[in-house]
């Protein structure tokens, strides 16, 4: 799973093994200045708590609850039925509440992965493939340097009087399989129980 709609080339995540340079000393002084502002503003966090909205794969979609502190995140679905998903430890478990299946997914070699480093760092492994502003809006692109054809990491921030807050996820990973969350009613830097990082049974 995972959208990114932007690479390096004209074609699309194929495109992205053609411009392996790692890190963001490529980039013009304007896009290290922001791309510096994303990194201070994810490591700051202690955590993120939101509501989601999910596209998925073949025009699936879900709703329900995120949680991120640095290193983990949770997602707990309401829609289309109740599930809870653990990110942590280079991996990812899905439970579902209604059958009661354990799945288990590897991202280490996945996009959504990188939002497990800690520090977030988008230099030395890690390859930014672009950067877009908006109307109050900021948006980075991310891949491993050493494979970019894995996958690709879109990070969608509302940039508000200079002020950062991340509203949404997007990727692709590398059997082209698409995967958006955008975040609504961002609350950050709120207690947050270490009961809702143990992974599924």
């Amino acid at each position: 799973m995972l959208l990114a709609g932007v690479a390096c080339g004209p074609a699309g995540l194929l495109g992205l093994s053609g411009c392996a340079t790692s890190g963001y000393d490529h980039l013009v002084t304007a896009d290290r200045h922001d791309i510096h502002r994303v990194e201070s503003y994810l490591n700051g966090l202690t955590s993120l708590q939101a509501s989601f909205v999910q596209d998925g794969p073949a025009q699936q979609q879900g709703d329900g609850r995120f949680t991120y502190v640095p290193g983990r995140f949770e997602m707990v679905y309401e829609v289309p039925h109740a599930m809870r998903a653990v990110a942590r430890d280079g991996r990812l478990v899905l439970r579902s509440a209604d059958s009661g299946a354990v799945t288990h997914l590897s991202l280490r070699r996945n996009p959504l992965g990188l939002l497990l480093r800690h520090p977030i760092g988008f230099d030395r492994d890690v390859q930014v493939t672009k950067v877009s502003r908006g109307a109050e809006s900021l948006q980075i692109s991310v891949a491993e340097a050493d494979n970019p054809s894995q996958g690709l990491l879109t990070l969608q921030f509302s940039d508000v009087h200079g002020r950062l807050t991340l509203v949404g996820i997007q990727g692709v990973d590398a059997r082209h399989h698409h995967f958006g969350l955008s975040l609504f009613d961002v609350q950050e830097n709120q207690p947050v129980s270490e009961s809702s990082f143990i992974l599924p049974e």
